[in-house]
């Protein structure tokens, strides 16, 4: 300030000490929350990084488990899951283990699984599998239009041949053949290259309705 290059240096020192009185406190209040904002955050990326050690040990000890024994229990490890790490993929793959244990005796506890995948999964391949694995188990129940209403849920993300084939199935139950066809033909021009032997099964199934 110009005002401030005339005072004398008493004057100065005087104005500093004016000044820091009515805005030392301001000043003091600033830097405190700002060092708890820092520390608060420091906090909370201890916590998000102990929450996902403690839900990946989980997952590893549900994945152990069933390696060992396809029926082995594992619900007091998907349930600690579900109850304490909701929003981790851990979870979500976890409880996808679950299901497809319950698909083998129990299909509606398997379905209720996969509910909750669809309902917490942000990860595309995990929310797509427990949306593919419903729709085949409420085609399996007969629930014919609450599968096709999964199976067409859109978008796909590269997933279109595994649900253009439930549509297919779907048609073919309600004596659709056309429709049965066309989906068919859906997944088989959705596949790669590479994946010949699902080209194949999709292949039989559409020279079945030619017979």
């Amino acid at each position: 300030m110009v005002d401030e290059i005339i005072l004398s240096p008493e004057e100065q020192d005087e104005r500093a000490k004016q000044w820091l009185k009515s805005n030392g406190p301001a000043i003091v209040i600033g830097v405190l929350l700002g060092l708890g904002a820092i520390f608060g955050y420091n906090q909370y990326q201890d916590r998000q990084k102990q929450n996902a050690e403690q839900a990946s040990q989980l997952y590893d000890q549900a994945l152990s488990t069933i390696q060992r024994s396809s029926i082995a229990d594992i619900q007091s490890m998907v349930t600690s899951l579900k109850a304490d790490h909701a929003g981790s993929a851990y979870a979500h793959k976890a409880v996808l283990l679950r299901a497809r244990q319950l698909s083998v005796s129990d299909l509606p506890a398997a379905l209720q699984e996969l509910r909750w995948v669809s309902d917490h999964a942000s990860e595309s391949g995990v929310l797509h599998a427990a949306q593919i694995r419903q729709a085949k188990i409420l085609l399996a129940q007969g629930e014919l239009d609450a599968a096709r209403t999964v199976a067409e849920t859109k978008p796909y993300n590269g997933f279109d041949s595994f649900y253009h084939e439930i549509l297919g199935d779907i048609a073919l139950q309600q004596q659709s053949a056309a429709q049965a066809r066309a989906h068919y033909q859906s997944a088989i021009d959705s596949l790669g290259a590479t994946e010949s032997a699902y080209k194949s099964i999709l292949t039989l199934k559409m020279n079945r309705l030619q017979n």
